[in-house]
């Protein structure tokens, strides 16, 4: 069983460690997708593009939040904290844009690709940092976050929508027979 982590007593005794897990974690994602991308690939298009429930994203949508986040919100909040005296971030509707936007129309081997490009641009971000820069706060959601902090939420965040992906496979009849697959 892993330990949990407490964010603002790792960035206080071991900072260095703390930045190069999270950077770790975000990387991560970059493997999960190529892995995944194999997979998915070969799924039907009701299975990438289908909505499983009425205010459920489909998994090219759940792919493009990811996107989208790490795109536009995320550069743009890890700016403010560097540059601002404590900035106040807005919070975003992020699964509302994403089913106004044409996800679902986009091939996914495209928006894996897109997805990969933009987690390495915003961890050689993150990377770029001083340590120092990384222990400057923004207020979110009424709650004054560490840059630490807002990085930790961040891997959080892709560990629910990844969930959500898996969700959606396990749910999917990728057979002939007559029920899901196996657990």
């Amino acid at each position: 069983m892993s330990e949990v982590i407490n964010i603002s007593e790792a960035q206080e005794t071991d900072p260095d460690a703390l930045r190069d897990t999270l950077l770790d974690q975000l990387r991560h994602l970059i493997d999960e997708v190529e892995a995944l991308g194999t997979l998915v690939d070969g799924l039907p298009a009701e299975i990438k593009s289908g909505r499983p429930g009425p205010d459920v994203l489909t998994m090219k949508e759940l792919y493009g939040a990811l996107v989208r986040l790490d795109e536009e919100v995320r550069p743009r909040r890890i700016t403010r904290i560097v540059e601002e005296d404590e900035p106040t971030l807005a919070p975003v509707d992020i699964d509302a844009e994403v089913r106004e936007g044409e996800w679902n129309d986009k091939p996914l081997p495209d928006i894996l690709d897109q997805l990969q490009d933009a987690r390495r641009a915003l961890a050689d971000q993150l990377d770029a940092l001083a340590l120092d820069d990384w222990h400057r706060s923004g207020t979110l959601d009424g709650e004054s976050l560490s840059l630490f902090a807002l990085v930790h939420r961040m891997t959080q965040a892709d560990t629910e929508r990844l969930r959500d992906l898996g969700y959606h496979l396990h749910g999917a009849h990728l057979s002939d027979r007559d029920e899901p697959l196996p657990t």
